[in-house]
C-alpha cells in the first residue's frame, strides 16, 4: 500500500480572532492542514519546535511581535518556509524591510478568496519545486 500524500500545513499568523477563524475555516474546507498562532510570539514559540508547514501567512502588524520579529527569527534560525504577508496597512518602511528579509509576497486585506487561494496554490508550487530540486 502507498502512504496517501501529506495535505500541505498552513501556519495562520494573526491577532485578529474573526480573520484567524476565517482563514482556517476556508483552508480547511480547500484540504489543507492548519495551526493557528494569535501573535508574532506565539508563532515563534510553534516554529521553534515544529518547522514543518508548507506555507505561513503571516499578519504584518501585531501588537508586541508582528510579522517582521516573526520574519527575523526565521532568517536568523535558518527557517525557510514560503510566507505571504497579510495587511491593513501597507506602510511602506515595514514592506521595504520585509523585502530585505526576503519577503516578495503582501496581500492587503481585506483580502479576496480568489486571489488568496491563487497565491496559496501558487507559493505551495514553488515549495514542491524547491523540495525536488533539492532532492
Amino acid at each position: 500500500m502507498s502512504a496517501l500524500p501529506q495535505k500541505p500545513h498552513i501556519l495562520i499568523v494573526d491577532d485578529d480572532e474573526s480573520m484567524r477563524f476565517m482563514l482556517q475555516t476556508k483552508l480547511f474546507q480547500s484540504g489543507y492542514n492548519v495551526t493557528l498562532a494569535a501573535s508574532g510570539s506565539h508563532a515563534i514559540q510553534i516554529l521553534q519546535t515544529a518547522k514543518k508547514f508548507s506555507l505561513i501567512l503571516c499578519d504584518l502588524k501585531m501588537p508586541l511581535k508582528g510579522g517582521i520579529e516573526v520574519l527575523r527569527y526565521m532568517k536568523e534560525n535558518n527557517i525557510v518556509i514560503p510566507t505571504v504577508l497579510l495587511t491593513g496597512f501597507p506602510e511602506r518602511d515595514k514592506i521595504i524591510a520585509a523585502a530585505q528579509l526576503g519577503i516578495q509576497d503582501v496581500m492587503v486585506k481585506p483580502v479576496r478568496h480568489n486571489d488568496l487561494m491563487n497565491m496559496i496554490r501558487s507559493k505551495l508550487g514553488e515549495a514542491d519545486e524547491a523540495q525536488e530540486s533539492a532532492s
